[in-house]
């Protein structure tokens, strides 16, 4: 409500500027283990995956603005050690995301159509799609699907915080570097702890 209160009056002295953007890129994902069980064996490693999101910037003052969207964020991790023995399994996860970020931007020569910026903030996620990726037959299936919450599977639910710099062009093209970790322990065993994490590189336009 403060926030709300104060672009309402900002705006009445200044235009606030409003931006949409769309971006794809490329995700490096891994799996953050911890508290696993004596006599478990559990080790994952990273992946490449990808994503898409729509956002919606708002800058109620020349530098420091908000932002939030949607995401369909993939992640994951290769498990090397895992309750599928000693096979390698790539262990892709789709999820939908809403980020909403505090985001400071810098402008160039007084021009505020081109810029660096930072943003830091948090997410809240949702799973939509899991499949694993067997390098060696396993239950005579090489690709599984799975649903989110079964044994030894993610939870559906997640939440992190997340963090990015770019660069913004006067013609529209967003190039950013952002990081994003999971603080939810996602797993749905006790034997041990699981959270997302990923770096990610995308491009976007921004109208």
């Amino acid at each position: 409500m403060a926030i709300s209160t104060s672009i309402a009056l900002k705006a009445q002295e200044q235009q606030v500027d409003v931006n949409y953007s769309i971006h794809a890129g490329v995700t490096f994902p891994k799996y953050s283990l911890s508290d696993i069980s004596s006599g478990v064996s559990r080790e994952a490693s990273g992946i490449v995956n990808g994503h898409l999101t729509g956002l919606v910037t708002v800058f109620p003052w020349r530098y420091v603005g908000f932002e939030s969207g949607l995401s369909i964020m993939g992640l994951g991790a290769e498990w090397t050690r895992s309750e599928y023995g000693s096979a390698e399994v790539v262990q892709r996860t789709y999820w939908a995301q809403v980020p909403i970020d505090i985001v400071g931007r810098f402008p160039f020569d007084g021009d505020s159509a081109t810029y660096v910026f930072a943003k830091m903030g948090g997410y809240i996620g949702y799973g939509i799609y899991g499949f694993n990726h067997f390098k060696t037959s396993y239950d005579g299936a090489y690709d599984k699907n799975f649903s989110f919450g079964e044994s030894d599977k993610p939870e559906p639910f997640d939440y992190g915080f997340n963090m990015g710099v770019g660069f913004q062009a006067k013609n529209g093209i967003v190039f950013s570097f952002n990081y994003l970790a999971g603080i939810r322990n996602t797993s749905s065993t006790y034997k041990f702890d699981l959270r997302n994490g990923s770096y990610a590189v995308s491009v976007g336009y921004r109208f």
